[in-house]
């Protein structure tokens, strides 16, 4: 598995896979998502699975007020699918994304 952390406006950033916890990840089940929370730089409470899917799951804040993140809109574009438009505030991504998948 591979796990990148994108931050707005900073080049992607990979990060070790161990210790996330991941104890299913085809089934997306994930165990002690704190280390996810200090990746993203928040509480776990606060983290979630914004998309999941064969081999990926991406991890946000809820409801992140911050900068828009344009590299992760792309990157998760291209794995689910679906287009996220800039110009739509819903589907603008802000703040930090993880991102790992199954190579």
């Amino acid at each position: 598995m591979t796990a990148t952390l994108y931050n707005p406006e900073q080049p992607a950033q990979s990060v070790l896979t161990e210790g996330l916890g991941l104890v299913d990840f085809m089934k997306g089940y994930i165990h002690g998502g704190g280390l996810v929370a200090k990746l993203l730089r928040t509480v776990p409470e606060l983290v979630d699975v914004l998309a999941s899917g064969p081999g990926y799951l991406v991890f946000s804040v809820f409801d992140h007020a911050g900068q828009a993140n344009p590299a992760a809109m792309q990157v998760v574009a291209s794995l689910t699918g679906i287009e996220l438009d800039p110009d739509n505030e819903d589907e603008v991504l802000r703040g930090p994304i993880l991102v790992i998948q199954r190579r």
